[in-house]
């Protein structure tokens, strides 16, 4: 299993609505957690149900993540937005 971390990203729920600019993204054991910056989760699923993809229509960096039906937009660097999509992919290959 891959872990992943990133702090200091800007999380949006749907496209417009602004969450958090400071916010966190941790893959952990198999679940995803969306945290404030003070470490409070935001939202959080187990990697099983969770889509993470890059579409071509968004600049390069943001990753949409729908957990439980719910759709969020993180701002990552190039790199990290490539090994969260793959720590995602990566635990559902593996099962």
């Amino acid at each position: 299993m891959t872990d992943f971390e990133a702090n200091g990203i800007a999380i949006r729920q749907g496209w417009w609505r602004t969450r958090i600019r400071a916010g966190a993204l941790r893959i952990r054991g198999a679940r995803l957690a969306l945290l404030t910056s003070h470490g409070v989760e935001i939202d959080s699923d187990v990697l099983p149900r969770v889509r993470a993809t890059a579409p071509w229509y968004v600049p390069a960096g943001f990753v949409r993540l729908v957990l439980a039906g719910r759709s969020y937009w993180v701002r990552l660097g190039t790199q990290q937005a490539r090994c969260a999509i793959k720590a995602v992919a990566s635990w559902r290959h593996q099962r």
